[in-house]
């Protein structure tokens, strides 16, 4: 939910950071009851009552691991109480299940930031900009280490006719955490009174000089600061895997021969094609201009497993964990073009563009993902592709297709790098997940 700027609140800016889950579906078998504890979870949390908040959406994942919602159930009560290495482990547990709203992303960002993680936040915020409002996207990006580009997405709200409160002082603080200081006191005075303003202007400028990322996100969440392990083992999501996954376990115990043909092919690193070439920006993960700007991402829901009776995590001994099985190597689809679908700091980022492409955009199920790792100028980016087309006009269609649905692409011919260029390295490709 989005609350709204009140003046009054010097410390915290507005951000929607999804503390308020949506509903929530699934029941359990047995005696357990996961929808009983969820309902009590997000009862306690809109009292403010973290601690009982956190136990109930424990007993609730625990009873149900493998719902979504309850992980993000769980992941708003570990942020609303400032445990953030906490509440990064349910956000992303919950999107390798299929969880894929932007709520949960920007939280994800959110709790990635305070940790320091600056890349893995801003692969995730620019997955979702089509959908994350652009008050909250480009605070988000401030905060991730790019001020500027932050600023200009405000900005460009502001003058689309977005002139609220919010965004005016999100804004404000973006100039600040750029150092514009100028700009940022002429942008926060159009809402703070004058006698007040002296204040917030001090307040921000601790902000910008801290380098402690924690403490400027919880001040603006405001939520406390705590030292945090994680969450419990008992409820690592590797502890409950799926049962297609259980099955390939088997499978490779059971044949051995057959072992080679589930690893995953290797992501080979290729030098850069195109030196002229601007380097990456990590604003918008991408090395090219607008036309080519490819960001957007996230994944498929998963079948929810058999529900496992309650037992306090504390109590319960972690299970043995099973290794993910490792995905099919599937073979390349035939093809003259390719679509290009984004450019990322992190394989992380990567492997979740594929999936939230292929959930927006189900036609691209039918082709080949391939991933490629580049270092431009000693950095390494890894570019997202979908394979296959047989020719322009089907693979302009496609691309088409995702732009209807908010993204950006880039039609490219042959098998080559995600850059066109005079030279094309060969790909290497990572499976479908």
């Amino acid at each position: 939910m989005i609350t709204a700027f009140a003046p009054n609140r010097a410390a915290r800016l507005v951000m929607s950071t999804a503390l308020a889950a949506g509903v929530l579906t699934g029941c359990a078998s047995g005696g357990a009851h996961p929808d009983k504890y969820a309902s009590s979870a997000q009862a306690a949390l809109a009292k403010g009552t973290t601690t009982a908040a956190i136990d109930n959406a424990e007993k609730a994942v625990l009873a149900d691991p493998r719902n979504a919602a309850y992980r993000v159930l769980l992941g708003n009560a570990y942020l609303k109480a400032g445990r953030f290495e906490s509440a990064r482990q349910a956000y992303d547990d919950s999107m390798e299940l299929g969880e894929d709203s932007s709520r949960t992303a920007l939280s994800l960002a959110l709790a990635d930031i305070a940790l320091g993680r600056h890349a893995e936040a801003i692969d995730t915020l620019n997955s979702y900009r089509d959908s994350i409002a652009a008050s909250d996207y480009g605070l988000a990006l401030a905060l991730a280490g790019q001020p500027q580009q932050g600023a200009q997405v405000l900005a460009q709200a502001l003058r689309s006719g977005e002139n609220t409160p919010k965004v005016r002082q999100n804004l404000a603080l973006a100039y600040a955490l750029a150092g514009q200081w100028r700009e940022a006191r002429t942008m926060a005075a159009q809402d703070v009174p004058a006698s007040e303003l002296g204040d917030r202007m001090e307040q921000w400028a601790l902000m910008g000089y801290s380098e402690r990322t924690r403490d400027r996100v919880a001040g603006l969440l405001g939520v406390p600061l705590r030292g945090d392990t994680g969450q419990p083992q008992a409820l690592a999501l590797a502890n409950f895997p799926a049962t297609e996954q259980l099955a390939a376990e088997a499978a490779t115990r059971a044949e051995p021969a057959a072992a080679p043909a589930l690893a995953e092919a290797a992501i080979k690193e290729l030098p850069a094609t195109e030196p002229e070439s601007p380097a990456p920006s990590l604003a918008d993960s991408s090395s090219q201009s607008q036309q080519a700007q490819l960001a957007l991402i996230d994944l498929p829901a998963s079948q929810p497993a058999a529900s496992q009776p309650y037992a306090r995590p504390a109590a319960v001994p972690a299970r043995k964990k099973v290794p993910a099985a490792k995905p099919v190597a599937a073979p390349a689809k035939a093809g003259t073009h390719l679509v290009q679908l984004g450019s990322f700091s992190t394989p992380e980022g990567a492997r979740r563009a594929w999936r939230h492409y292929t959930a927006r955009n189900p036609e691209l199920k039918g082709f080949t993902n391939v991933t490629t790792k580049v270092s431009v100028n000693g950095k390494a980016f890894w570019r997202v592709q979908a394979a296959g087309f047989g020719g322009q006009a089907s693979a302009s269609s496609m691309c088409g297709s995702v732009k209807s649905r908010g993204g950006v692409c880039l039609v490219m011919r042959g098998s080559g790098a995600a850059m066109p260029g005079p030279q094309r390295p060969t790909e290497s490709r990572m499976a479908k997940r």
